[in-house]
């Protein structure tokens, strides 16, 4: 099946030379890179679930059968996905330029997100980025440059390239388009910390004996450990016990979904609810251990 739940299958994928579209929108691009190889593993990451529905439905009318997609952020798709050495070629165009200053640590070229392509990226991969806004090719070759491991390549696109129906209308309006190739010639190095999560098998359900005060766990906000926080808002009562809406954000791995608080005959257990679909991590663990200590307190 093309379209995959990154928190159910196993990882990291054992495939070899991919190529990988960031942000693929209206999927024109994945669908000419899939038609031009046959061979090859296509992979798409894309947060629209607009833009998701549109390409399963397109691919499936045209019999495209390489093409894998899923809903995640490209930095923790890199991360949880995908071996080192095993992208060939990485394929980001036109990307947020997220104009404001403040905003510039989100752009998707920031460092810390070029370091994790790098590890995947097999020697001498590349990394093509095509852009209209120049400060973004700029903030791109000067995050680029600290991590110390690419070779690099800009200029304009111009008409004689392979272009979208897009490109060459605004090449024919007189707009500027950027494109840049960071190509891998050595390994990234690093002095800043690089974000990580850690998935285990099996997130286990904590059996509460006696009483238990629900109203200790309602719209809290917890800091489980380092960069590892959980968020609590609104109690819902069903015919077995209770659900708990929650958010946690591990390293900025954001997660909703619901506790299920059970009632059992000698006590109660807390679980994370079967219609939740979560990644099972670490944290996930421990948000279950914390609400279980909070809900015996007096």
């Amino acid at each position: 099946m093309p379209l995959f739940d990154y928190r159910t299958v196993s990882k990291p994928f054992e495939w070899d030379n991919l190529l990988v579209e960031i942000g693929f929108g209206r999927g024109d691009f994945i669908i000419r890179l899939a038609k031009e190889n046959p061979h090859k593993k296509i992979v798409g990451f894309e947060l629209s679930g607009i833009s998701i529905e549109k390409l399963y439905k397109r691919l499936k009318r045209e019999g495209i059968t390489n093409v894998y997609f899923t809903r995640i952020d490209a930095y923790w798709g890199f991360f949880l996905l995908f071996r080192d050495s095993s992208v060939e070629k990485i394929y980001i165009n036109y990307p947020d330029p997220w104009f404001k200053k403040r905003h510039h640590k989100r752009r998707l070229t920031n460092r810390e997100n070029l370091y994790i392509f790098a590890k995947k990226l097999k020697e001498e991969g590349s990394i093509f980025i095509r852009t209209d806004h120049y400060p973004f090719v700029e903030h791109t070759l000067q995050e680029a440059q600290e991590l110390g491991c690419f070779s690099v390549e800009t200029g304009e696109l111009t008409v004689e390239e392979p272009l979208t129906k897009y490109e060459a209308k605004w090449l024919f309006q007189g707009k500027k388009l950027y494109k840049i190739e960071l190509r891998k010639v050595a390994e990234p190095r690093t002095n800043f910390k690089i974000r990580g999560i850690k998935e285990v098998q099996e997130v286990f359900p904590i059996k509460v004996e006696g009483d238990i005060n629900l109203e200790k766990v309602i719209g809290k906000e917890y800091k489980l450990s380092e960069g590892v926080y959980l968020k609590t808002f609104d109690l819902y009562e069903g015919q077995r016990g209770y659900l708990i809406e929650a958010l946690l954000s591990e390293e900025g791995f954001v997660q909703k979904f619901f506790f299920e608080i059970r009632k059992k005959k000698t006590g109660w257990v807390v679980d994370i609810s079967k219609f939740s679909e979560v990644l099972r991590t670490e944290g996930l663990q421990k948000a279950v251990n914390l609400v279980a200590e909070e809900l015996v307190k007096p």
